[in-house]
Parts: structure tokens; sequence; C-alpha cells
């Protein structure tokens, strides 16, 4: 294995080569998935479907979600997919390389297929679209997600170099997803009006590209647990056995209540294009609060390791949403009629929205570690998949929650490609639905992220420095005697 010269850290695994290709192919996952995250609910609009109806197949197909989503991220713990004659030959070797080479190109080919929507077919046809391709996109997201998301825990065995890696990924998924977003709403903007369609079909195309190196260049490093208390106990393991280690891991889920609240509380998300129009007449402005916490944005992303460090995972995460809280009050009393203080108030906003997708990296395999410290099991797949299975669940039931609060206070349905056609058209809103649409986007989520700030420090209580010694533990750098001594406390 080739290490960089002069290492700082002889104990990280990874060459530099390595981590690059895993940075890209992740991070054009991760892109692929904001594609349809942010714009599936300003496609649908744009298709000029019902809303009532389109909140109702919304909800149908997160309920079906439900199921495939901790199902697979069982199949994963459960089974090696390179003992499968049928697949031994394409897999390669490692616990969670093989099911992204064998899997990741069906996620974009979703992706592509949702988009074809026919735009002049009847309502119940671009229902029945929607319900088929979705499904589709949501289970090859799965495939892709899971595994991807679980490779954190085996790239390495160093707890150090686990942590580079995630702020790294952090920054660079920063970087490109505000590039990404303004050019994606620069495109489709009065002022422009590329298709929608047009852009997320040719986004795929390039996504897809991206992510084939890494099928190729990346290699797991720690695919086994040492120290387990009963020899072999990480390979016998049952469906109620992994329930049980989610369960009964208090952290993991108190940090899954705090995402599923601010997730579920984020209905700017669904609308922020729309409300840019309809409020200040301007798609683009929401491109200009984005510039504006840009570069503080990722100058702190880049220090979000060392502030962690000091201040500690969960105070840092909290204090984030406490931040962001504060900031999305103001603006709900303060921005509406005043366009300028929106914007820098809002760029201000922008820095800890920023800091999220990074520090929330962090907490995840922490308390992976802390169950396989406990346990002796790895459930990697198993949390990554119930992360997945929140992160578009409830992103898509606040799509569907919001869509049917729009229906309920009067929102006029549009048609149309992008936001020059809408211009084109002059379609026009009520004051009551323009109302709504305000506090959609700055009141509601405000309450979301105070409750989640409240919730983690409130209730998230594992140490990051005993959480470092037992992945030490874990991978068998130290002895379990000698972890049980270090320990701040005695876990339960």
């Amino acid at each position: 294995m080739k290490k960089s010269k002069a290492s700082k850290h002889p104990d990280w695994q990874l060459s530099r080569a390595e981590k690059g290709w895993y940075y890209l192919g992740d991070s054009a996952r991760l892109f692929c998935t904001s594609l349809l995250g942010t714009y599936m609910t300003t496609f649908l609009i744009f298709q000029g479907v019902n809303m009532a109806s389109l909140a109702g197949a919304i909800l149908i197909v997160k309920m079906i979600d439900a199921v495939d989503d901790v199902l697979f991220g069982f199949v994963i713990d459960k089974f090696n997919i390179t003992e499968w004659k049928v697949f031994r030959k394409l897999s390669g070797t490692g616990k969670y390389m093989p099911w992204y080479r064998l899997f990741f190109w069906t996620f974009p080919v979703a992706t592509i297929l949702f988009f074809l929507m026919p735009k002049n077919s009847p309502d119940a046809v671009k229902i029945l679209w929607f319900l088929v391709t979705y499904l589709l996109y949501d289970f090859t997201c799965t495939l892709t997600e899971v595994p991807m998301q679980s490779l954190v825990t085996t790239l390495t065995d160093s707890p150090s170099e686990r942590n580079s890696i995630l702020t790294v990924k952090g920054v660079i998924s920063v970087v490109a997803a505000v590039g990404f977003s303004i050019i994606v709403t620069a495109l489709m903007s009065e002022k422009v009006g590329v298709p929608l369609k047009t852009i997320a079909i040719t986004s795929a195309l390039i996504f897809l590209v991206l992510m084939i190196p890494m099928a190729f260049k990346v290699k797991e490093h720690n695919t086994e647990l040492k120290n387990v208390e009963v020899e072999g106990s990480q390979e016998k393991y049952t469906f109620q056995d992994m329930i049980h280690c989610v369960t009964t891991n208090k952290y993991i889920f108190v940090y899954f209540l705090s995402i599923i609240i601010s997730t579920i509380f984020c209905t700017r998300t669904a609308v922020e294009g729309f409300l840019g129009f309809y409020i200040f007449h301007d798609s683009m402005v929401f491109s200009y609060v984005m510039l504006i916490g840009f570069v503080p944005g990722i100058i702190l992303s880049g220090f979000c390791g060392k502030l962690a460090d000091r201040f500690g995972k969960r105070n840092l995460l909290a204090f984030i949403f406490a931040l962001i809280t504060a900031a999305s009050l103001i603006i709900y009393f303060f921005g509406r009629d005043n366009k300028m203080f929106f914007i820098v108030v809002g760029g201000l906003c922008a820095i800890p929205n920023a800091l999220i997708a990074v520090v929330r990296t962090y907490i995840a395999p922490d308390t992976i570690d802390y169950t396989r410290y406990k346990t002796g099991k790895d459930c990697s797949g198993i949390f990554y998949a119930l992360q997945s299975f929140i992160n578009k669940a409830f992103g898509g039931i606040v799509g569907s929650v919001t869509l049917a609060i729009l229906a309920l206070f009067g929102w006029q349905e549009v048609q149309g490609e992008s936001f020059a056609d809408l211009a084109a058209q002059g379609v026009t809103q009520s004051e009551t639905a323009l109302n709504t649409l305000w506090a959609l986007g700055y009141l509601i989520p405000a309450i979301g992220f105070g409750i989640s700030a409240i919730l983690l420090y409130a209730f998230y209580n594992l140490k990051d420095a005993d959480a470092a010694l037992m992945a030490k533990c874990n991978a068998g750098t130290i002895s379990r005697e000698e972890c049980e001594a270090r320990l701040s406390r005695k876990y339960k």
C-alpha cells in the first residue's frame, strides 16, 4: 500500500490517490441525491400536477420506502456479496465496496427516468410516472447510499484519519453543492430559462461518469472487528439482533430524532425557488444569499474538525442549530419587506447552514462504534440505511406536507419549464398564499432547528474521547481491558 511521503500520521492507511477517488465518487453520489431531493417539488410544480393528489402520492411512496431502506441495510450487514457466485468476478473484495461496484450506475439512470416525465400527459399518467420512477430512484439510491455511508467505518481503523476524511469530504461537498445550486438556479431563472428537465438529465449523466473511477481505485482496510467479547459474534446475528442494536443505543436515537425534526420542519427546501420568485420577484435571490455565506462557510468547514475537538461534536451541532433558529426568526419578522436586509441576514444564516453536513458526519460513526463496542456486532449498514430512510422519507414527507398546506391556503397551480415561463405567463398568487409561503420559508424551519438543538444538548452525552477509545478497541489498537480502564464513565 502506497503512502504519502514523510507522513505525519503513520497509522493512516489510505493513499492520497484513494482518498481523491473516494471524494470524487462520493460527491457525485451526493449531488445525484440532492438533484432530485432539492428540485423534485419544483419540477413537479412546473409539471402542473394537482397539489393535493401529488401530496398523497408522495406519502404512498414514502411508506413503501420505509420498508426497503431498513431491509437493505440488514442485507448489507448480514450477507457478503463476494460469496455469491453470480457476482464474485465483478464485485471485487471488501465489505461495502462490492455493493457499490455492482450497483452505482443504477442510481443516476433512475434519476434520468424520473425527469423524463411527459409534460403534456393527463394528471393520472403523471402521478403514475411519479410513483413508478420515484420508487425506482429510491431503491437505487439506497443501493448506492447505504454502502457509501457505511464505507466510512471500513476505509481505515484510524479515528483521526476518519475524521480527516469526513472533514475534507464535507468541505468538498459544500463547495460543489453551493456552486451546483447557483448554476442550476441561474440556468432556470427568469433571466435565462433553461428547462429544469434538461439541466437534471445532463447533470445525472455527468455524475454517472464521475462515479466510475471509485469502483476501481478504492479499497477497504478495516473490514473485521477486533476485541469482541464473544469470538465471531459479529458474524452471527439476526434481523432482531440488528434492530436491538439500534433501539438500545440512545445516542443514535437522539441523533436520528434531531435529524427527523430538523428535516420535517424544514419546509423551505420544498419551495425555495418559488419563495424568491413570488416574494422578491427574483428567483436568483437565494443564490445571492449563498454567495455571501460561501467563503466564510468554506473556511469554517475546514476548521470543523478542530472546532469539534475544542467544543465537542454534540455542542458544535447544537450551537449551529441554535444560530439557524435565531437567524430564521429574524428573517421571518423583519426580512420580508426589505430585499437587501433579507440577503445580508440570509447570507449570514447560510454560514452555519454550510457546516451542518460536515458536523453531522462526525457523530454517526461515533454512535456506530459505541454499538460495535457494546454488542460486538457490525451494524453499520442498518444505521446508514435508517439514516438514508430518514433523509429521503422525511424529506419526502416535508415536500408532501408543504404542497398540501399550499393547496389548503389557495395556491394557484402553475405549469412551465422554468421561471422564465412563469414570468411570461404572469401567474399571480393570493396574499393568503404568499403569507403561507413566507411562513413555510422561515417560521416553521426555525421551530424545527430550535427543538433539535435542545434535544442534542439535553440528551446526547456520549463523550468524544470515549467514542475514540471504543473505535481503537474495535480495531484492535488497544485491548478491551485498557479501553474500560480509560473510559470517563461506565456506559450501560
